[in-house]
């Protein structure tokens, strides 16, 4: 009897405890999020923008009931995080999930705030149909409304609703510029992707020389691959804008080079010498890696041309950065179209740093002062490497052009490729949009979202093992938890016997 009562009462603590537990629960959030990344969780930038909401902010959902597995975990993973939203928030974030399903008024209201519906598989009796289905938020803060149209990226969730928040919220967005008037591309016809992009968190500008100074100077100004000789004023109006702590992207190409007609050449325009004050220097050189992109090139086999792809290691394809800075740690890789060193030897200005953020791979070499650009000339054994191709400067740097005079604390990054990000050279993919954004958000010390948009959901894979250890592991998983459950049994009966014997 005693015995029994002792387990009743045991199983009634237990109860209490776990309503108790649940009780907590309710009033305290908490979460214990393991994975690298942390993407169940809130950044920390996401706490603090909707901590200091100073109104609501409604959150409205328009998910589709009764969806296939693969987009129903959509629906979860949101939930999840409009919940941490609102646990940080407090009753300055509200949210609600609204199945449009076939009321038109619903539907009608989705398609107001410009979220439409998307045709997505399912399996219904055996055969795959296409439906109509909405997956869509609306984010609205007073009288204005941002809109993520579909919910399909979940790495990029929470920066896109932290973003939208933020685009509503802040008074005014940054401007991010480019600079013109000396033979760049033009942003709007071949950087569309990066400045697509950059538009959601950017007022993008384009921006001469002239236009840098005044109350509309701009946070963060882009230099991509000027070809024409800057003017010294225009390098004046630059040096004054970074004196001011302007922040400067320098993406440079320090070699013209033409693969079609096989030529190449040092490209002078000026800039380096503006560049060199601050501690900056691009090698004229070209380098070579291992590590490249392919090229179509024409062979003749008898009385045919055949068309036949082969590397060509003057189109690098960079695979090492450094882990420790935020604006290149997540990249995968970076494919350039003829890019060139950064000279580490330069000496730096007293009060400068300098970060390396990219490198060629240990099979790379250069060329330089005279170029050799066939694709079947460039085929020698490569060494040398690794190279650097591209920096940050942090610091105060001296005035080219008003002796004595440091700028205010400022960054500077610089590529020695002006081309990677052309779109109408190198293709969208390849990393260079998502440097880009990167890169300006580095500038402009928007970090925070920086470490957002850096999450990423990858699948665990298991680990290759040999095909020995395979049985191990397979009849370790199927035999493995009957023992733990029958060592378990024989333990407690021995106890039970034990005790027993003691009381006879």
């Amino acid at each position: 009897m005693k015995r029994d009562f002792s387990a009743q009462t045991t199983l009634l603590l237990a109860a209490a405890i776990l309503v108790v537990v649940n009780l907590i629960g309710l009033n305290i959030f908490g979460r214990l999020d393991l994975t690298d990344d942390r993407v169940y969780s809130l950044s920390g930038a996401s706490k603090d923008i909707v901590e200091g909401l100073e109104d609501p902010v409604t959150i409205t959902a328009f998910f589709s009931a009764d969806l296939p597995a693969q987009f129903a975990s959509n629906r979860r993973f949101l939930k999840d995080k409009l919940d941490d939203y609102r646990a940080y928030g407090g009753q300055n974030v509200e949210y609600q999930f609204i199945d449009p399903g076939e009321d038109e008024d619903l539907r009608t209201e989705a398609g107001r705030l410009g979220i439409p519906p998307v045709q997505i598989q399912v399996i219904e009796s055996d055969n795959v149909q296409l439906k109509n289905a909405y997956m869509g938020v609306a984010v609205e803060y007073e009288n204005n409304r941002e809109t993520i149209p579909v919910i399909q990226d979940l790495s990029r969730l929470e920066y896109d609703l932290t973003s939208a928040i933020r685009r509503l919220t802040r008074d005014v967005k940054p401007i991010a510029a480019f600079w013109s008037g000396h033979g760049e591309p033009d942003p709007m016809q071949d950087m569309q992707t990066l400045q697509q992009s950059l538009s959601t968190n950017y007022d993008v500008q384009i921006l001469t020389a002239a236009e840098l100074e005044g109350a509309g100077s701009p946070e963060v100004l882009l230099v991509i691959a000027p070809t024409d000789t800057i003017p010294d004023e225009d390098l004046q109006a630059l040096d004054a804008y970074i004196m001011d702590g302007g922040r400067v992207g320098f993406l440079l190409n320090r070699v013209a080079a033409n693969l079609q007609a096989g030529q190449a050449a040092e490209l002078n325009i000026g800039i380096d010498p503006l560049l060199a004050n601050y501690g900056i220097v691009l090698a004229p050189n070209l380098i070579m890696d291992e590590e490249s992109s392919v090229v179509t090139v024409q062979r003749r086999q008898g009385f045919f041309n055949i068309s036949q792809q082969m590397q060509y290691p003057l189109f690098p394809v960079a695979k090492r950065f450094n882990m420790e800075n935020q604006m290149v740690n997540r990249l995968q890789d970076l494919m350039f179209y003829f890019v060139s060193s950064v000279d580490t030897s330069a000496a730096l200005p007293t009060g400068v740093t300098r970060e390396p953020l990219i490198y060629s791979s240990p099979q790379s070499g250069l060329q330089q002062g005279f170029f050799m650009l066939q694709p079947t000339e460039t085929s020698a054994t490569l060494s040398g490497g690794p190279y650097l191709l591209g920096a940050a400067f942090t610091g105060t740097f001296p005035s080219a052009y008003a002796p004595g005079l440091s700028s205010q604390p400022t960054r500077l990054v610089v590529v020695g490729d002006g081309d990677f990000v052309n779109e109408s050279i190198v293709p969208a993919s390849g990393g260079s949009s998502q440097f880009g954004l990167n890169l300006v958000d580095w500038l402009a010390q928007d970090e925070a979202l920086l470490a957002i948009r850096s999450k990423s959901i990858q699948p665990r894979t298991l680990q290759d093992v040999s095909e020995g250890m395979r049985p191990v592991i397979k009849y370790s998983n199927m035999i493995g938890p009957l023992l733990i459950v029958v060592l378990l049994g024989l333990a407690r009966w021995r106890k039970r016997r034990a005790r027993q014997i003691v009381v006879l």
